[in-house]
């Protein structure tokens, strides 16, 4: 060392060990705060940088017919989530990489986060129900995918199809809107919840509750071993009124006889339809379908594109519930309201005698369909054979004795122009008695605010502004057929808990009770009755078993349209009445060659007859399905 002196040297070493001694000072110090002030902070960081809180969805509550066969339940399927927190420094890059994998855009993933940010340790669950094919492709680019995981879930399971898919409802993931509502109540930004029918009707009472496990996981998030675990709470179940059997016949029956009527008749337009049966002693609803339907299986991984297409751009609407939505023209199902009130009101009686020349005399532009099709006319007839033969020139007097203004009462006491109150998402229509205030309310010149006398003649066959729905007039008959009690329809019956103790259950509930002279309902049972016996419905039921009452029904769309809505109502036995049902084929034709073998199908499911064991060869030999060649028009 020449040139540095002794002393030159002390100071030199006195400097190094200074500065030495700073540095151990302050890493000392900065491990003593480490450890002793931010230990437990940093631990707590460090574990969950290896350990993750995933939750378990829980299984929605399941939905029994009423004899306890499922008919929507849960399974486990494969989910593709994102943990928000986890998806590191460059997130774009992972939804880039994502998107094509699992069919969304990285827009439509980045949005998804986006909604969950409140909540960034919860999965964000992008992709339900994916295929085997798809896991293994997120597998295989899981080291390119920090934050992405694949969970196995519950998913809904639609046993049946689009069997009841206007009922059953379908499931979609919470919007913006119904998170701020649902928050509260332990929702998470990516959840399902019930969009339509009985799914968001009773969404509250079919979510359980979830679970929850902690897991330890390797760095690209696979997991090592599970470290504890709380069990997901599955929701409560529905036991509903419907019959499964019966809620099958009324849907093939209604899908073979749309497709048979377009193919083989010149109601080429017959798309829709809707078949409602109930028991008419306390208003449970048996069997509830609507046609054109839709597959709400198709919703439950989130709808495909495609599929969203095929059912917006269907004119025919198959999101529509045509039985409790459809609001038409009833057509001559409704003459039983005229005859009630005709013989309520005493403008005729049981015994008088109505002369059909085929033309009304005051109005001879109104003709009985008879005298429109075959030239012909039903001579002498009364209220009983009136309805029998469904003779127009009858119910055009009747209509003509009681004013519109009682024919419109009737027709409201009856049930008709409001709600039956049956409870399901989205709700029903109340559909129309018209009236003069009606008629003063829905126009705006003066001469169309007018009613005129030839108006009640279209309203007393069920025509002109009339309009009722599947489930109101399935409610009228049910009241005729159980004599005068008019009950609120309902298809829940009771609400199961997750270990199968009934927690609520629902009674029948009495919308009113009219004290009809039973000389009224007798006869119109028999008018009724003789309709299958040997009028406009005889040729569909031939060889059926047991009595029926019933009345057919064709409803004319428009005067410029050759189309015609085709109606069916029905109760069985006729004397002690255990089902009504009834069936609208919208721009089906007739009521008695369209509609009423849709019924047929669904008694004999009902009442466990075998179809193989009918006696009349007609039916044997008719070219459609329960359609034979030629029947009354009615």
């Amino acid at each position: 060392m020449t040139g540095v002196t002794p002393k030159e040297m002390e100071r030199r070493i006195k400097t190094a060990t200074a500065l030495l001694s700073a540095v151990f000072l302050f890493l000392g110090g900065r491990l003593w705060y480490l450890q002793l002030v931010r230990g437990e902070e940093l631990e707590q960081k460090s574990r969950s940088n290896a350990i993750r809180l995933i939750t378990i969805p829980a299984p929605r509550g399941v939905f029994y017919d009423r004899r306890h066969r499922p008919l929507v339940s849960s399974r486990l399927a494969f989910s593709v989530s994102i943990i928000p927190r986890e998806l590191g420094p460059d997130p774009e890059s992972t939804y880039r990489k994502l998107a094509p994998l699992i069919g969304l855009t990285p827009g439509e993933i980045a949005a998804e986060v986006k909604k969950g940010e409140a909540q960034p340790y919860f999965p964000v669950r992008l992709a339900r129900d994916v295929d085997p094919a798809t896991v293994t492709r997120v597998e295989e680019a899981r080291l390119d995918l920090p934050g992405v995981i694949v969970e196995e879930i519950p998913v809904r399971n639609y046993i049946y199809g689009k069997y009841a898919s206007h009922l059953f409802g379908y499931l979609g993931k919470v919007s913006a809107e119904e998170w701020r509502t649902l928050k509260d109540k332990g929702y998470s930004p990516s959840d399902v919840v019930g969009k339509t029918g009985l799914e968001k009707q009773y969404e509250t009472l079919l979510r359980g509750k979830d679970g929850g496990q902690q897991v330890e996981v390797n760095r690209v998030n696979r997991p090592v071993r599970v470290l504890g675990t709380v069990e997901p709470v599955p929701g409560n179940s529905l036991v509903l009124t419907i019959d499964q059997k019966v809620q099958k016949a009324a849907e093939d029956a209604i899908d073979a006889q749309l497709e048979w009527v377009r193919r083989n008749t010149p109601y080429v337009n017959a798309r829709g339809g809707a078949v409602v049966a109930l028991d008419p002693n306390t208003g449970a609803i048996l069997a509830m379908t609507s046609r054109p339907a839709f597959d709400p299986g198709k919703f439950v991984g989130g709808v495909s594109l495609a599929y969203w297409k095929e059912i917006v751009s269907d004119p025919a609407n198959a999101f529509q519930n045509r039985a409790t939505e459809a609001a038409l023209a009833p057509g001559s199902t409704f003459k039983t309201v005229t005859a009630i009130a005709a013989l309520a009101e005493g403008v005729t009686t049981r015994e008088e005698i109505f002369v059909d020349r085929g033309r009304d005399p005051v109005y001879p532009q109104k003709a009985c369909w008879l005298w429109n099709r075959e030239r012909r006319a039903h001579g002498e007839v009364n209220i009983e054979d009136g309805l029998k033969v469904s003779c127009n020139i009858v119910f055009y007097e009747l209509g003509r004795r009681l004013g519109i203004d009682r024919l419109a009462d009737w027709a409201r006491r009856l049930g008709l122009g409001t709600k039956t109150g049956l409870e399901l998402y989205p709700g029903e229509y109340a559909g129309n008695v018209p009236d003069r205030e009606w008629k003063r309310r829905a126009f705006r010149r003066p001469d169309a605010k007018i009613w005129y006398p030839i108006e009640t003649l279209d309203v007393a066959i069920g025509q002109g502004a009339l309009q009722v729905t599947p489930l109101q007039l399935a409610s009228l008959y049910a009241m005729i057929a159980n004599g005068g009690t008019l009950y609120r329809p309902y298809v829940v019956q009771s609400v199961l808990s997750p270990e199968g103790q009934t927690i609520r259950t629902y009674e029948p509930q009495v919308r009113r009770r009219l004290d009809f002279d039973p000389g009224i309902l007798t006869s119109v049972k028999k008018g009724l009755a003789d309709v299958v016996a040997g009028g406009t419905a005889a040729y569909a039921f031939a060889g059926f078993p047991l009595p029926v009452a019933a009345k057919t029904g064709t409803a004319e769309v428009s005067a410029n349209s050759r189309d015609a809505h085709a109606w069916f109502a029905a109760f069985a036995p006729a004397d002690r009445p255990q089902i009504v049902v009834v069936v609208m084929m919208e721009r089906g034709g007739h009521g008695g060659t369209s509609a009423a073998p849709v019924a047929r199908k669904v008694l004999e499911a009902f009442f466990g007859l075998d179809a193989g064991e009918r006696s009349g060869s007609g039916e044997r030999s008719s070219p459609g399905p329960g359609i034979p060649a030629a029947a009354p028009g009615q």
